[in-house]
């Protein structure tokens, strides 16, 4: 039931407008409160700005808190059609000379009959196996009665185990054909059609680091199966047969402390060169046969500690053995493609390098007799020679060879028979090519005579006189720079010129002044006091937003850390042109910065963004490394000792600020030295060395005690960033904190704001009840005076 109302009606009093009155002299305390929420919630809000200024100056100081990343290059061409560059920012300026030779191109086969329409079957008598090969990695397709040639680019082409081939159809000469295009430039990236599945040998178990697959650059020493400690005899010696079974030869591969999976696999690849291809993946050390069919292809791999030293087991085991399954579509084996463009490598000289002429690759037959029956192939690349006879001549031989789609006539010259262990040259043009193979089924003393074996070595390595890479884009010739290759150039080549990017530079220190004036203003105008408008900055009083800007200020005014006079150029951001104003506006003085850049590049960039860099006084005991989050910017000094027999004992470590007493124990492991990296219950470092890294000999003077001064260099934003970071960090930061404390502010005003609500509501309903009552009571009176006769006014 509502509250009855009865405004005066009989008595002529307004109670309406008088609780109206009433209530709103009530409302004073409840007012109070809310206009306390209201600048409360100003406070609150003008936070929340404060704390995104200051997080898009953040942004801009990261963009320029590492010096490695300030080294900026633009790069230009003589002639862009040809070749261009990016650098990155470990390159160097200058100008290079680059010749480019030959593109590196991708490999292209077509079926050469073809069918008269694309809808025809391919194998219209059953089912059939179609297998390939590409960049030593083979799939194959099984087809049915009714697959169509269409329907056969679709297979290859959506195979989930496809290794890079594109199929597509050519029409051409009134039938359509198959074509396979490999989708990568380079010799690496050839495709060959197999008669029959192709060995392959991997790893018995995945090599593993800290329990997770190996990289090709994981050390050898680092590999969750390696125990015990190298020495200096350790090697690994690799031995096995290839595809014929003739023993591969390849001196020990010697282990040091830094030598990775990647060095192994390359050395594998040695051992072979090219009658079998090595490669990594998901942990597994795989060595595919570069010839298809039955093989006698193995590798065995010993890590062998010379009687002491380490230990590793790599255990190998043939995963798919050559020819268990058999190609049997017919009409599409290799002898029905034709290779319309061959799998190449770009060829470059850059600066003149390489320098020295050509050479042509010999290779030396050797037979273990001399035949008189019997027959011999040689195999190049997976493709292997009609049978030459045992007395063959050396221009027969030499014809079988450029029968083969690696060479054209003229690549090869023999000298000297079979049986007389003749060498073969390739032309210098070929460079240093691949091992061939020799099968024999040749004799000594007739048919029913003892069997010939054969093998072949490199004696001379052969060399083309150019850089060689399987792509168009090379990348590790010209350090920090990447070469983009698009046609060849004339003899005396193009020019590619790096110059510094200051500009850049400049762009992202005008972007960190734009973003700190913006957040100086906004402060100032919040805590100061307006004499125009006689009032005070909402933030007045704060004292957490009062010591912010001296805060991210006194980087830009003190000395960096780290760094020392007479030994660096530039101290402070003023050396270079950053000064900041009588209110506090940072400015730069792009002639006082481009002065200092011409004096010191790397200098500058230094005192911009030193990112714990560091260095030694000492020639032994050498700065290694510090942790960009934990490593505290100073100096300091560093006590290495060795015990009676000179072997590496203790080290301990203090600021250099710190007395002789306050030296703290490191940890040492091998020859590197690491700094107390304890952290406390909030998890910041305990100590400022914590994750500084110092090497020092493993030995030394017997008994003897060595001192190192260790300079960690931070540049001035990275100072800034470190700041910043402590501010804004998530609950602890001090923009956290005090925006915690004005919402606990609100939360209590709104609660209280509340409470006063509910009071006057309370009020409100009992004056319109009292006055309800009034009302009646005075309405009933009248009535009364009314029937006895007074008159009512």
């Amino acid at each position: 039931m509502g509250t009855l109302r009865l405004p005066g009606l009989l008595t002529g009093i307004d109670t309406n407008e008088l609780i109206s009155q009433l209530m709103a002299l009530e409302r004073y305390r409840l007012d109070a409160f809310e206009q306390r929420k209201s600048i409360w919630g100003q406070k609150q809000d003008a936070l929340s700005t404060l704390e995104s200024k200051l997080s898009n100056l953040r942004s801009s100081v990261r963009a320029l808190s590492d010096a490695d990343e300030l080294r900026a290059f633009s790069t230009s061409s003589s002639d862009e059609d040809k070749v261009t560059a990016d650098a990155l920012t470990n390159a160097f300026e200058g100008n290079h000379t680059v010749v480019v030779n030959q593109l590196a191109t991708s490999e292209r086969w077509v079926h050469t009959a073809g069918l008269k329409y694309a809808e025809d079957y391919v194998s219209p008598g059953g089912t059939g196996t179609f297998i390939y090969s590409y960049n030593h990695k083979e799939t194959s397709i099984t087809t049915t009665a009714t697959t169509t040639l269409e329907d056969m680019v679709g297979l290859i082409n959506n195979d989930a185990n496809n290794p890079g081939v594109t199929a597509s159809l050519l029409y051409y000469g009134d039938a359509y054909h198959l074509v396979l295009n490999g989708n990568d430039a380079g010799s690496d990236y050839q495709i060959s059609i197999n008669s029959g599945s192709t060995e392959v040998w991997k790893s018995v178990s995945e090599l593993t680091k800290d329990t997770d697959n190996a990289t090709l650059s994981t050390k050898i020493i680092e590999l969750d199966g390696f125990s015990g400690t190298r020495d200096d005899n350790d090697v690994i010696e690799i031995t096995g047969a290839d595809h014929f079974g003739v023993a591969i030869s390849h001196p020990d591969f010697s282990i040091t402390d830094y030598t990775t999976v990647g060095h192994l696999i390359s050395e594998i690849n040695d051992a072979f060169d090219g009658r079998a291809k090595a490669t990594f993946e998901n942990g597994k050390i795989i060595l595919t046969d570069s010839t298809c069919g039955t093989s006698s292809l193995s590798v065995t791999l010993t890590y062998n500690n010379k009687g002491s030293g380490g230990s590793l087991s790599l255990p190998m085991g043939f995963t798919t053995e050559g020819n268990t399954t058999e190609a049997s579509l017919a009409n599409f084996a290799a002898s029905n493609f034709t290779m319309s463009q061959v799998a190449q490598d770009s060829k470059i000289k850059v600066d003149g390098f390489p320098s020295a002429s050509a050479a042509s690759e010999r290779q030396t037959v050797t037979l273990s007799a001399v035949p008189d029956y019997g027959t011999f192939t040689l195999t190049y690349q997976g493709e292997t020679t009609t049978d030459i006879a045992y007395d063959a001549s050396s221009s027969d031989i030499e014809d079988a060879l450029e029968a083969l789609s690696a060479f054209n006539t003229g690549n090869i010259t023999v000298s000297g028979a079979i049986g007389t262990n003749p060498t073969i040259d390739f032309a210098s043009s070929l460079g240093n090519v691949d091992l061939l193979m020799i099968n024999s089924s040749m004799k000594n003393g007739g048919e029913f005579g003892t069997d010939v074996t054969g093998s072949i070595a490199e004696t001379t390595a052969g060399s083309d006189g150019w850089i060689s890479r399987s792509s168009n884009t090379v990348d590790n010739v010209i350090y920090g720079v990447a070469l983009h290759l698009h046609d060849t150039t004339e003899a005396n080549g193009e020019q590619i010129t790096l110059t510094r990017d200051i500009q850049s530079v400049k762009d992202k220190l005008n972007s960190m002044i734009t973003a700190y004036n913006s957040a100086v203003v906004f402060i100032k105008e919040k805590t100061g006091y307006n004499d125009v408008l006689k009032t005070a900055g909402v933030l007045m009083g704060d004292y957490v937003v009062s010591t912010m800007q001296y805060q991210f200020r006194r980087p830009f005014i003190a000395q960096a850390s780290g760094f020392v006079e007479d030994i660096d150029t530039f101290l402070t951001p003023v050396n270079i042109g950053l000064t900041i104003d009588r209110d506090g506006v940072l400015n730069l003085d792009t002639s006082d910065f481009d002065d200092a850049i011409a004096e010191d590049y790397l200098g500058v960039l230094s005192i911009i963004g030193a990112n714990k860099t560091g260095s030694s006084d000492n020639d032994t005991i050498k700065f290694y490394g510090a942790s960009s989050n934990y490593t505290t910017a100073e100096s300091y000094r560093v006590k290495v000792t060795y015990d009676a027999s000179g072997n590496l004992a203790t080290a301990s470590i203090k600021l250099f600020s710190e007395d002789d007493t306050q030296y703290r124990s490191a940890t040492i492991s091998g020859n590197i030295i690491t700094g107390n990296s304890s952290f406390d219950s909030n998890g910041n470092p305990v100590y400022p060395e914590n994750a500084l890294q110092l090497t020092a000999p493993a030995t030394g003077t017997p008994s003897s005690t060595s001192y190192a001064m260790i300079r960690v260099k931070q540049g001035f934003t990275g100072a800034i960033e470190d700041v910043l970071d402590r501010m804004l960090k998530t609950t602890t930061g001090s923009m956290d904190v005090d925006q915690g404390m004005v919402a606990d502010q609100i939360e209590e005003i709104e609660d209280r704001i509340e409470y006063e609500q509910v009071r006057l509501d309370a009020m409100e309903k009992r004056l319109i009840t009292r006055f309800a009552v009034l009302e009646a009571t005075l309405a009933s009176l009248q009535n009364q005076m009314a029937s006895l006769g007074f008159a009512t006014a």
